[in-house]
């Protein structure tokens, strides 16, 4: 099976020149979530009867399947500096279809598709599961997707033409003790508390905040989102979303490095926006 980006209408994979130096790595990151996502569209529309059909196809893989309301498109503008994405809607004489999930027994892989959307998910699917790094769920998102690109093919649906890639990864970091107290305004350098004159506000009891930034070559952005909430046990942790998401001039020959480009951002965004000792101390950096 070939790669997706890969197809033999188009000319080989060109990958963003990169060394394991520029690499971030943690022996214990927060993350509890990656999804890998395609937003696209065909000549001819993805219908009920074709999930289907490409629920047959994985079955032994993805077992388990499940509905969920459609995602709705959120493209980012193309020129530079706008700082946002809008959403888009499509008017057609039929309803859109629910999003499909198709979820592996162990709970850890999720792949889902829509009419116009195809998305891989590794997920943290127990307390001592550990990510097992990007290489490998990059791996999987392209050799689901080409499955599905094969399928779509065959279903003679029309080319799947891009329009959007995003990659998003979910961090859950308990705040507080027993290991070091952490809170939203030591954890987020950008965010820092000012105790150098007298407060009439108390250390907050939450945040919910947004930061954008551009992406090289005006190919997308980064999303910082960091939201303060509860674990299901009740514990108080910050949920903090890093979302690239954009799309570069050549979708097919250089979708891969897009990604490679945008885990490059997102690690070492990540790096940029929190506390070093935090770093050290709880994630246990060692890259």
């Amino acid at each position: 099976m070939r790669a997706p980006f890969d197809a033999p209408r188009v000319a080989s994979i060109k990958k963003l020149p990169m060394n394991s130096s520029t690499r971030v790595k943690f022996d214990r990151p927060p993350v509890v979530e990656v999804a890998c996502s395609a937003l696209f569209s065909t000549a001819k529309p993805l219908r009920g009867i074709h999930i289907g059909l490409y629920a047959q196809r994985i079955q032994s893989d993805f077992p388990q399947i499940e509905e969920v309301p459609p995602l709705v498109p959120v493209v980012e503008f193309q020129e530079p500096g706008t700082g946002g994405a809008q959403l888009t809607y499509a008017v057609g004489p039929l309803p859109p279809l629910r999003r499909t999930w198709f979820i592996t027994d162990d709970g850890r892989n999720l792949i889902q598709v829509q009419e116009d959307r195809f998305i891989f998910n590794w997920k943290k699917a127990a307390d001592d599961d550990r990510y097992p790094s990007y290489d490998e769920v990059i791996e999987r998102f392209d050799r689901h997707l080409a499955g599905f690109i094969e399928f779509v093919t065959e279903q003679d649906l029309g080319p799947l033409s891009y329009r959007q890639f995003e990659l998003i990864y979910v961090n859950q970091i308990p705040l507080g003790p027993p290991e070091v107290e952490i809170s939203e305004s030591r954890l987020l350098v950008d965010h820092v508390r000012d105790t150098t004159r007298p407060r009439f506000l108390g250390e907050p009891v939450g945040v919910n905040w947004v930061s954008i930034y551009e992406l090289p070559n005006h190919e997308g952005r980064l999303y910082m989102t960091a939201q303060s909430a509860r674990a299901p046990d009740g514990r108080r942790i910050l949920r903090l979303d890093l979302t690239a998401r954009g799309v570069p001039a050549d979708t097919v020959d250089r979708g891969r490095a897009w990604f490679d480009q945008a885990h490059t951002w997102i690690t070492r965004g990540f790096a940029d926006l929190t506390a070093e000792d935090i770093q050290q101390r709880v994630w246990r950096r060692t890259a």
